[in-house]
């Protein structure tokens, strides 16, 4: 089975662990699982160079879109076109695997057509969401779409009238827990834009030192709002009780997570949360909004406003608790569940 797998950005090395993440676990899982399986991939924006590499033992073509629109977006898409031609001429290709229903999921069309084989959508992020131009552009019955959680369905439902194929979610292995001691009262972990709603959990924590004086918390990632997210940690007199660690590798930021009884996820909208299955795999309590695979058990908790959030983080830092690991969505049954998906889809040609 020949897969072509199209994605606006692919790590650019084996060390890029921070390049989507549930995407590297995803494919190394299924190439452990499944090692006949052949995988092309055509990355349109990044890395930001056209030159391919090797990733894993898979070769990766590099468009050097550079997020650029149209209408320069044009000749990386006919970049794009030009790799896919070459790769199913040395092989031919079953089945198109798009991440994002986007550029990738028009280019996936356009090749589909072309090839006469079938191009399953994986639905990312916020691409469910109204507004986004491909819903007109695309002819969404011929594509195959997947979405990652119950949640993002709902978004793409009310976007446009219609349920998606399947619901996938992303899954992850398990991971030793090394450290018992748990210093770090709360973490966040994200890119610092304005969806992650940081200013909320400043807002929580400033409020939690009312009673708390020394309580310890953690803010990992980088993005547009740093800065003003410095200057609001200054204005409250909490630059003792938070530090901006800015984007780490994400193997220290699952260290970081197992030393944490509590990880405070204040978005606004998540497709899925893979940063809720981190916490929960490293041990953490989870106060989260209802967002993404945020559901109420022992083990993630919901809040509505600030009150729900500071009693439950309370309750969580003030009383003994067992941060055991938790992994309700393993890596083998994402890998199974698409196997079926390939499987059912692959056109072979004699």
């Amino acid at each position: 089975m020949h897969i072509l797998v199209l994605t606006p950005g692919f790590p650019q090395n084996e060390k890029d662990s921070s390049c989507h993440p549930a995407m590297q676990d995803y494919f190394k899982a299924l190439l452990i699982e499944h090692p006949a399986i052949k995988l092309s991939i055509i990355s349109i924006h990044y890395p930001f160079k056209k030159t391919p590499h090797i990733w894993q033992g898979i070769k990766v073509y590099n468009c050097g879109g550079k997020s650029r629109k149209y209408p320069l977006k044009f000749f990386y898409l006919l970049r794009a076109i030009s790799y896919s031609l070459k790769i199913n001429k040395e092989l031919n290709v079953n089945i198109i695997h798009s991440f994002w229903l986007s550029d990738t999921a028009l280019l996936g069309s356009i090749l589909g057509k072309f090839f006469k084989i079938k191009n399953i959508c994986t639905l990312m992020g916020q691409d469910a969401m109204k507004g986004n131009i491909y819903f007109k552009i695309l002819s969404l019955n011929n594509i195959i779409k997947v979405t990652l959680s119950e949640y993002q369905s709902k978004y793409y439902i009310n976007s446009t009238g219609n349920k998606p194929n399947y619901i996938i979610p992303w899954g992850m292995n398990n991971i030793e827990i090394t450290k018992n001691n748990r210093p770090i009262d709360i973490i966040g972990v994200g890119s610092l834009i304005s969806n992650k709603n940081y200013k909320l959990f400043i807002k929580i924590i400033s409020k939690l030192k009312i009673e708390y004086p020394l309580i310890n918390c953690l803010l990992i990632g980088d993005g547009k709002q740093k800065s003003e997210l410095l200057e609001i940690i200054k204005m409250e007199k909490l630059c003792n009780n938070i530090t901006l660690m800015g984007q780490l590798p994400r193997e220290k930021v699952l260290s970081k997570m197992m030393e944490s009884k509590v990880l405070l996820h204040t978005s606004n909208y998540e497709s899925f949360g893979l940063v809720i299955l981190e916490g929960l795999v490293s041990g953490c309590y989870i106060v989260s909004k209802n967002v993404g695979i945020a559901k109420k058990n022992k083990k993630i908790l919901i809040f509505k406003n600030i009150d729900d959030a500071l009693h439950l983080i309370k309750e969580i830092i003030t009383n003994p608790h067992e941060f055991n690991p938790e992994n309700p969505y393993p890596i083998k049954d994402t890998v199974s569940s698409y196997m079926q998906l390939y499987k059912k889809y692959s056109v072979y040609k004699g």
